[in-house]
């Protein structure tokens, strides 16, 4: 092997070595399952098994809350082909697992090659490539798997667009489109918004030039069309859930300014508050980047064109990571498009990627400096540090006493001082003479990798899980009859659990009675959402937006709700929720199966029906009386005097993920009700002729029925993502033949010679 491969394969070969370091515990059969992974993506990905499997296209999901849409929910990255090919070859567990490491390989290849575009040597290269896909909050990111795979997009994203400033052209355009259209699909709306203004300040620092910024944003508006067929029905979502209401706190879980300290001094945020109770955000657990690095990215400030974009990026994204933490901030977020999102501190995986890339331009930028200074390794110098060192670890416990800190600044006094040191000792050992620029740069990287390493070795890695415990099927869903068509409450709200969600480590975390962790038995104990794996229709729900009007019912605790939802069955820790439910099972350290007896049928017909505002459906909802087993309040149609006839039936004779079908025999007019949350794109048809579906009870779907015998068919086909098909595919039609190879004009055909 040539030095010049050898050269090439030692960046390579030493990303993939911090990968398995980062990622170790794979190596003791662990998969990454912390956090929301096993509650929403392992779940989500299960139902996009199914969907698959069953041939339909997944847009609606049934099994959460009354049913809502998946496909709609940016996070479910249905489209995404990363996300499919894993779930299909690998499974819901794996997959997941298998994908984040893709993507941290993609994160770790677009930082080292965008670098290098940027002229960075190959040293800092591969440092901002580790400081970023590397990184503590990277790894954190991996139960947050559509933030992750969004990020990772942002290297090649810079790259390609900042190729399309400097010669834009259709063909380069259209490689920003292709991977801002990927980026989009991964999922993460708010990472999408700060990589293209990152693009943008990229495009004009390339070349200061209107028409750079022009190529750069047309791809990033085509790459957004690509994600039409997403958009267009998550639009339309956000327009019918609860977070259309307002009622949401966008700046909920803000960057605390003791987080933003722990960025560079290990443990500056410890302890922190009680998990959604104080000023401390939980979305991203670990938010060290390391303290050298982050000396090293304020070394890398400038106005440079190469600088300038990130510098600006890093101090912007923080700022809107502060959130509710800093008034300018919180204003700002309050404004277009920032509304749209909550969690103010995504913006914060924006500015790490910026403080990896500054990190290597000002390591380049250091070394320089002592390749024009020229001086040998002095033992004064040397002595100069090291008296540093010890005057900081002895002065500085008072200073990291005071008020404003919390006591972790003082835990990690000690690293940032060592590191810091470290760092100088870095600078100033290497002997003067030819190399000596290359000799700063290999050590100043050495010591900054290192640090990383040992961070990630005291830290303990992420929440996981073994293969077998996450495909361990419910005992609980085991004991509810097979085919069972009706609905579950799943509560497990206690305090226990609380406490659980509290820990920073929920893998550690076992369950009251039983020696297993919380992550190993949470589909045994049909944890949101895992119940989804089960093919359970639940009345709660995690995660995702809520469809409008149905959360205020199931937090009711209202009998008259779960009845009317079709709540058969109840898991509770602890005792039943109403005293006449029916003990079926109960396991040590699991909760307990409780069967009811008064669970309205999913489909059933009333013979009186009048129209009534949403206020009136909710309180008639969750009225004792249960007037809404006989009677329908409609949003709009026709009404029915009643009281009717007697001995309608209705019985659901087969269902899908997008479709339910209802043979029901119908003694006079009335209209059949399905316990099914009502939402635009539900079609509805009477022996196959068309047939208008209402919105009735505030929640429900309701069609008009006339007396017999007859079958009613239920099936999910928005508007929204017809409209949003045809963009999508024109986007990837255009992206396709701009990116074809041409032959270059000129060249003869193989074999063939060239013309005298």
């Amino acid at each position: 092997m040539g030095r010049a491969v050898r050269r090439q394969l030692v960046p390579w070969l030493g990303l993939l070595a911090g990968m398995a370091l980062v990622h170790r515990h794979l190596f003791h059969g662990l998969l990454i399952a912390g956090r929301d992974a096993f509650r929403i993506f392992i779940p989500d990905s299960a139902f996009l098994l199914e969907a698959l499997r069953a041939g339909e296209l997944p847009l609606w999901n049934p099994y959460l809350r009354l049913g809502q849409p998946f496909a709609a929910t940016l996070y479910s990255q249905v489209f995404y082909p990363p996300r499919l090919l894993s779930v299909v070859l690998a499974g819901p567990e794996l997959g997941l697992t298998l994908q984040h490491l893709f993507h941290v390989a993609l994160a770790a290849a677009g930082t080292f090659l965008l670098l290098r575009h940027l002229h960075a040597s190959r040293p800092a290269s591969l440092l901002g490539a580790a400081a970023f896909a590397l990184s503590a909050p990277f790894a954190a990111l991996s139960a947050q798997q559509n933030v992750a795979s969004a990020a990772a997009w942002t290297g090649f994203l810079l790259l390609a667009s900042r190729r399309a400033a400097l010669r834009p052209t259709v063909r380069h355009t259209a490689s920003v489109a292709l991977v801002a259209g990927l980026a989009f699909l991964a999922g993460s709306p708010e990472t999408f918004l700060w990589q293209s203004l990152l693009v943008l300040a990229v495009a004009l620092t390339a070349r200061r030039r209107v028409r750079a910024a022009v190529a750069s944003g047309a791809g990033i508006v085509w790459g957004f069309t690509l994600g039409a067929l997403v958009a267009l029905p998550a639009l339309e979502f956000a327009l019918h859930s609860s977070r259309s209401t307002g009622r949401l706190d966008t700046l909920a879980w803000s960057l605390s300014w003791p987080q933003l300290l722990s960025v560079a001094w290990p443990f500056a945020e410890l302890p922190r508050s009680r998990y959604w109770e104080g000023t401390d955000q939980f979305f991203i657990l670990t938010l060290f980047l390391g303290t050298l690095t982050c000396a090293l990215a304020l070394a890398g400030l400038g106005r440079s064109r190469r600088a300038l974009p990130f510098s600006l990026g890093a101090l912007g994204f923080t700022t809107l990571a502060l959130g509710s933490h800093f008034p300018p901030a919180a204003l700002l977020l309050r404004l277009p498009p920032f509304h749209l999102f909550r969690y103010p501190v995504k913006y914060l995986v924006g500015a790490a990627f910026c403080v990896a890339v500054l990190a290597a331009l000002g390591l380049d930028g250091l070394a320089r400096r002592a390749r024009r200074g020229g001086t040998s390794p002095a033992p004064r110098r040397v002595a100069v540090v090291v008296a540093t060192v010890f005057a900081a670890l002895l002065l500085g416990p008072p200073l990291a006493r005071l008020p404003f800190f919390r006591s972790g600044v003082e835990a990690g006094l000690p690293w940032v001082v060592l590191a810091l040191g470290a760092g100088a000792l870095a600078f100033v050992l290497p002997s003067s003479g030819p190399g000596r620029s290359l000799r700063v740069r290999r050590a100043l990287a050495g010591v900054a990798l290192v640090e990383l390493a040992v961070f990630h070795l005291l830290q303990g890695g992420t929440g996981g899980a073994p293969l077998e415990a996450l495909r361990r099927p419910s005992r609980i869903a085991a004991a509810i009859p097979p085919g069972y068509a009706g609905r579950v409450s799943v509560d497990l709200s206690g305090d226990e659990l609380d406490e659980v969600n509290a820990t920073v480590d929920a893998a550690s975390a076992p369950l009251p009675g039983e020696g297993g962790s919380y992550i190993a038995l949470s589909r045994d104990a049909l944890v949101p959402n895992r119940f989804v794996e089960e093919r359970l229709r639940v009345f709660e729900g995690y995660g995702a937006p809520e469809p409008l009007r149905i959360e205020p019912l199931y937090e009711s605790g209202a009998r008259a709700a779960f009845d009317l939802a079709g709540v058969g069955y109840y898991v509770r820790r602890g005792p039943p929720p109403f005293e006449d439910l029916v003990p079926v099972l109960s396991l040590p350290g699991l909760p307990t199966l409780y069967r009811s007896d008064t669970a309205l049928p999913r489909a059933f017909v009333v013979h009186a029906a009048r129209v009534a505002d949403d206020e009136e459906a909710q309180a008639a909802f969750v009225d004792p009386a249960q007037p809404l087993r006989h009677t329908a309040l409609l949003s709009e149609g026709e009404p029915l005097e009643g009281p009717g006839c007697e001995g309608s039936a209705a019985r659901v004779t087969g269902a899908g993920l997008s479709w339910v079908e209802v043979a029901l025999e119908a003694c006079g007019p009335g209209y059949l009700l399905l316990s099914d949350s009502y939402f635009p794109g539900w079609e509805a048809t009477l022996d196959e002729a068309p047939l208008p579906v209402r919105r009735a009870n505030s929640v429900m779907r309701a069609v008009p029925v006339p007396t017999g015998a007859h079958t009613v068919r239920f099936d999910y086909r928005p508007l929204s993502f017809r409209l949003g098909v045809l963009p999508s595919a024109l986007a990837l039609g255009a992206i396709a033949l701009a990116l074809l190879p041409r032959k270059r004009e000129g060249r003869p055909p193989s074999g063939v010679p060239p013309l005298a």
